[in-house]
């Protein structure tokens, strides 16, 4: 995501490398996996109102590293634009309106570019309680259905002709991402979370049958996006990352499906150093938005070669391994923000030395049975 964000060379092999589909997919869909395993225990094991206190916790504290994030860098935006253009041209709306901007950015309702997924975090997250009562009520089946009803909508843009266009009024920015239609990720990875706790999301007889269905869409869409074969060009508009158009849409379905079914073992210490990150992610991405905002300022702003420019790029990167190093080794006592961030979980997904650790939030259970369960514990 880092490697994208900043705007040089290098750049350009980490965007959708796996198909049609992107990182933020997964930074949603897992989260959301992961909030259906824990918070669903919670549920079950104690009451709608216990599981609420702890969902809503958890996004207040989202909501306050958010803007911890956001204010200073829009701040400095403001100070510095004169003088540098990249900011100017990356916080044209803000600068546009900067005392508005300023007053609606607590509200979730200016998102500048590169820090409008937190947003998106935040209001699904908030709602993760309503829906898991829901669906505990009518079952998962009837909420997939609305959520897909409402994707649906935002397909054909009616959401538009109900809400107008409010930015004619304030200087509103929305952000990229649809929530009309990203919401049915987080859905479905909620469903699929919550489900997990209690029973197999996948039976034996059925892995032969989803992967069959799955790898090829899966290897289709390898094709097509690296351009190794042909097909016609209209088909783009349905692949738009930001409504999540059709096919877009079944192309991150089948790596959901071909995971599953293929459920593969990944060595762990080669993977350690991305686990280090997965242990800290919320810090570690908050931390990358202002990097990589100072990093593509630089880089538009100072003439130099290629080569130079994939070198920040790359020492960026370099910026965030070091900043989960220093809070892995920080106490507790001496860094208790940071530490809350996110308390070491594993996720379920099991390496030849047991359960790999990436993207941890919430602790979490195994998928099936058959995993073990991990012996360490933290709090939600």
């Amino acid at each position: 995501m880092a490697m994208k964000h900043v705007s040089a060379p290098v750049s350009g092999y980490f965007y959708e490398p796996l198909g049609f589909m992107s990182d933020a997919e997964g930074f949603i869909f897992l989260s959301a996996c992961l909030a259906g395993l824990a918070y669903g225990k919670i549920y079950r094991q104690t009451d709608w109102s216990a599981m609420s206190q702890r969902v809503w916790h958890r996004t207040r504290q989202i909501y306050f590293i958010h803007l911890a994030v956001i204010l200073p860098v829009v701040l400095a935006a403001w100070a510095f634009a004169g003088r540098m253009t990249p900011l100017a041209n990356h916080f044209h709306d803000f600068l546009v309106h900067p005392w508005g901007s300023l007053a609606l950015i607590p509200l979730l309702l200016h998102q500048p570019p590169l820090f409008d997924i937190l947003p998106l975090y935040i209001i699904l997250l908030s709602v993760t309680p309503l829906l898991l009562a829901i669906a505990r009520q009518l079952g998962w089946g009837i909420v997939l259905a609305a959520s897909a009803l409402v994707w649906l909508t935002a397909q054909f843009n009616w959401s538009a002709h109900i809400i107008n266009n409010p930015s004619e009024l304030l200087p509103l920015r929305w952000g990229s991402f649809n929530l009309v239609a990203w919401q049915l990720v987080w859905v479905g990875g909620l469903a699929l979370g919550e489900s997990a706790f209690r029973r197999p999301v996948l039976s034996n007889q059925w892995r032969f049958g989803v992967a069959a269905i799955s790898a090829p869409i899966v290897l289709v869409g390898l094709l097509a996006r690296h351009a190794l074969i042909s097909f016609n060009p209209d088909w783009f508009l349905w692949m738009d990352k930001w409504t999540l158009g059709p096919l877009r849409l079944l192309n991150f379905a089948a790596w959901v499906g071909l995971l599953l079914a293929w459920n593969p073992r990944v060595p762990a210490r080669p993977l350690a150093p991305l686990a280090l990150l997965g242990r800290h992610s919320l810090a570690v991405f908050s931390f990358h938005l202002p990097l990589v905002v100072a990093a593509s300022t630089v880089i538009q702003l100072v003439p130099m070669s290629s080569f130079c420019q994939n070198g920040i790029s790359l020492s960026a990167i370099a910026v965030l391994f070091l900043w989960a190093a220093w809070l892995e080794r920080t106490p507790r006592s001496l860094a208790p923000a940071a530490a809350s961030f996110v308390p070491a979980q594993r996720l379920p997904f099991r390496t030849r030395s047991g359960p790999l650790e990436l993207f941890p939030e919430v602790p979490v259970r195994p998928w099936a049975s058959r995993f073990r369960t991990s012996a360490r514990t933290a709090h939600a």
